[in-house]
């Protein structure tokens, strides 16, 4: 989520094989006794802040399982992301925490390339929790096959300048691959943006950025979409981005809103 490490980190910097664990800020962000702050691989939780519901059941559940235990890691190609946190999946008192939150409906399956692990138990613990309703599974958001996980529409800088810094990340939270072409794409405004055609295989996000680009579409890589516009599409103060599918039915949307600044 979005919670980020005090101070950067080497990215090439030595990582732990385990340690215990001494803090739990949300369902998928932990520290360890090394002082590394670990960001959970393969799943998503919902946020604290703003507050999500099952957010802090995610987090207790995390806590309930892991804090003051020894925490094996498992790493993948990538060890640390850009705010030099770990990327792992955890294994505390004999349990994939993964696996645990995606049982308990506190979680999605979220996959980040390059990714080397058979997700075909965490997709099962998935489809079981979604199938009884559990946690996430019985609210609104999480009833189409698109979830936007998070919604830049402040890019660093000057948006004119770096109008590809806006961008949201959309994950597919069904079972079974989602045909992108179709779907739109809005702004509070009423503004529409029609998506091309690729495929997002589950687990899978796609990146939709507002400017000029070429489409990446391989699930080897991160998939990500052009949305074509040469200037800034979303507000900084207050703006909403929902997208529908290809019959008209909302599927998602998030807000994004700043308190006490200025417009654009």
């Amino acid at each position: 989520l979005r919670a980020v490490a005090a101070a950067p980190v080497d990215p090439d910097a030595p990582v732990p094989q385990s340690g215990t664990v001494v803090s739990v800020y949300d369902g998928d962000t932990l520290t360890l006794d090394t002082g590394d702050r670990v960001r959970l691989k393969w799943v998503n939780t919902p946020e604290l802040k703003p507050a999500e519901d099952y957010g802090v059941e995610a987090r207790e559940a995390t806590r309930a399982l892991c804090l003051g235990q020894e925490a094996t890691l498992t790493y993948g190609e990538v060890k640390r992301d850009g705010y030099g946190r770990l990327i792992a999946g955890v294994t505390c008192q004999g349990q994939d925490l993964s696996e645990h939150l995606l049982t308990l409906g506190f979680a999605h399956l979220f996959l980040i390339p390059p990714n080397d692990r058979d997700v075909a138990p965490l997709l099962e613990a998935q489809r079981k929790a979604r199938e009884a309703n559990r946690g996430i599974w019985s609210t609104d958001r999480y009833q189409g096959d698109l979830h936007i996980t998070s919604f830049h529409a402040n890019a660093p800088g000057d948006d004119r300048d770096n109008v590809n810094g806006e961008y949201l990340r959309v994950c597919n939270i069904s079972q079974h691959e989602v045909e992108l072409a179709g779907y739109r794409l809005t702004d509070l405004s009423g503004r529409s943006f029609t998506l091309p055609s690729v495929i997002l295989p589950p687990g899978a996000t796609v990146k939709i950025h507002s400017g000029v680009g070429e489409n990446r579409t391989s699930p080897d890589e991160q998939i990500e979409i052009y949305l074509g516009s040469d200037g800034p599409i979303w507000n900084n103060t207050r703006d909403r981005a929902t997208i529908y599918d290809r019959h008209g039915h909302v599927v998602d949307s998030r807000d994004h809103e700043v308190k006490g600044s200025g417009t654009r």
